[in-house]
């Protein structure tokens, strides 16, 4: 192993030879677009679902609801099994399943019956995140997988940002059901690439030895057979801070997710087929801040005194503190009008979903910092659970305070009010590790970034 710099006492190596984390990654930016677009469905086809159908907002609170609570229990078992048996068929496997409930839904008539769809969705796609950030771990070293991190997250909002416009006008053409066709038949391309062109890093014949160095040049096998004991985890302060600062953060996102549409066509009477741009804007915003925050982070760690932890905490903090201010002025937007009102909602929204972006990246990359690589998937599939229980109750409450009051303001204010205390949860509570990659137990008071050195 060659030479390199040190930055808080981790030697890092000048970048390699050899790019095949990249192609990696821009695989799992493959299987990320599709998960997101999988997602998306629901808030482009609710307006033709509610007329068809005749389900109130409420209703479609509960189908965001009823995907967000079974993938949040589906995380659990899932994050042990992606660190027991390895992500590569774990992911690919969940991928075609989640795509074959996307279908489903297309098939339902009634509203148990997409409750059922939904439900299928969120148990199939439990094993994705956790696996995918299985895999960034294995492949980057930590100084790099801020930027890996965010770059799949952001892949997440690709869909959003680039083909609202085209599933509008699959739904318009053809229907909300033949969306939903579309968008499994897609899913299921996807995990054939993905099952033919990925291999785990120790299996894979295009990795050089140069290139291994670095991945590995934090000093930390990349598969170990030690397995922490679940109890263990929930003993753990971090644990809890990681799990309710992530209900803060995605009880956000899940509203923008489900809600846009609705949101766009209720306050601003806009035709649905008109929809397209105008909601793709948001998930723009959501892209830049992911990017942008992974390259802010980075810069942060290089600073003399700073960790990569240090560094992601503050990035998570401040973006959380700067999502609650927008979500306060977001109810605002009438005070301009129809017209301006518009723009001044839809740059609001993709400021906040560039500050909620920032945070998911970075949620995800705080696992590693916290606990040993044979138990990375656990820890993040635990940390998915506690957010995916905010995006669980989050669209239910939009839903009934929408349909009592006929307006979005009170959803806003409130989800301002849970993003400043998820800050105060970060800066609290996530600051000891769970288990170490020597499996030495942190001794009570010892701050995180002393017992890592």
């Amino acid at each position: 192993m060659s030479a390199g710099v040190k930055y808080s006492g981790v030697s890092l190596l000048p970048k390699p030879q050899g790019r095949q984390r990249w192609m990696v990654l821009s695989l799992l930016c493959l299987l990320a677009l599709v998960n997101n677009i999988d997602r998306l469905t629901l808030s482009i086809s609710a307006p033709a679902m509610q007329s068809e159908l005749g389900i109130s907002t409420t209703d479609i609170g509960l189908l965001g609801s009823a995907f967000a609570l079974s993938y949040a229990f589906g995380q659990l078992p899932s994050g042990w099994f992606v660190d027991r048996f390895g992500p590569r068929v774990l992911l690919g496997v969940s991928v075609i399943v989640w795509s074959l409930a996307t279908a489903a839904m297309g098939f339902s008539y009634t509203l148990t019956a997409l409750i059922l769809a939904r439900v299928w969705l969120g148990l199939a796609e439990a094993p994705s995140l956790p696996a995918t950030n299985k895999i960034v771990t294995q492949w980057f070293p930590k100084k790099e997988q801020g930027i890996a991190n965010a770059s799949w997250d952001a892949a997440l909002k690709v869909g959003p940002a680039f083909f609202t416009f085209l599933l509008v006008w699959i739904v318009a053409t053809y229907g909300w059901r033949m969306m939903y066709f579309l968008a499994g038949g897609v899913g299921i391309i996807a995990a054939i690439i993905f099952m033919a062109f990925f291999r785990d890093v120790d299996k894979c014949p295009r990795l050089t030895d140069e290139e291994r160095d670095y991945i590995r040049q934090d000093g930390v096998p990349v598969h170990e057979k030690k397995h922490t004991p679940w109890a263990a985890m929930f003993k753990r302060q971090s644990m809890w801070g990681m799990m309710a600062g992530f209900f803060c953060n995605m009880w956000v996102y899940q509203i923008f997710l489900v809600f846009i549409p609705l949101f766009i066509i209720k306050q601003f009477g806009i035709k649905f087929e008109s929809l397209g741009l105008i909601v793709s804007v948001p998930w723009i915003g959501a892209i830049i801040g992911d990017l942008a925050s992974g390259v802010i982070s980075g810069k942060l760690s290089e600073r003399p005194g700073w960790t990569t932890m240090k560094a992601k905490k503050a990035t998570i903090i401040g973006a959380l503190l700067l999502q609650a201010v927008v979500m306060a002025l977001l109810p605002f937007n009438g005070m301009f009008g129809q017209g301006i009102g518009l723009t001044v909602a839809v740059l609001l929204m993709a400021l906040a979903l560039g500050f909620n972006g920032a945070v998911v990246a970075h949620a995800w990359s705080i696992p590693a910092e916290v606990t040993a690589p044979s138990t990375v998937a656990s820890v993040a599939a635990v940390q998915n659970f506690g957010g995916f229980l905010g995006a669980t109750i989050s669209p239910l409450v939009a839903g009934i305070i929408v349909d009592s009051t006929q307006s979005f303001t009170l959803v806003f204010l409130i989800s301002a009010v849970v993003s400043v205390i998820g800050a105060l949860i970060y800066l609290n509570l996530v600051r000891r590790p769970i288990i170490s990659s020597q499996s030495a137990e942190p001794q009570p008071g010892q701050p995180l970034q002393e017992f890592r050195k």
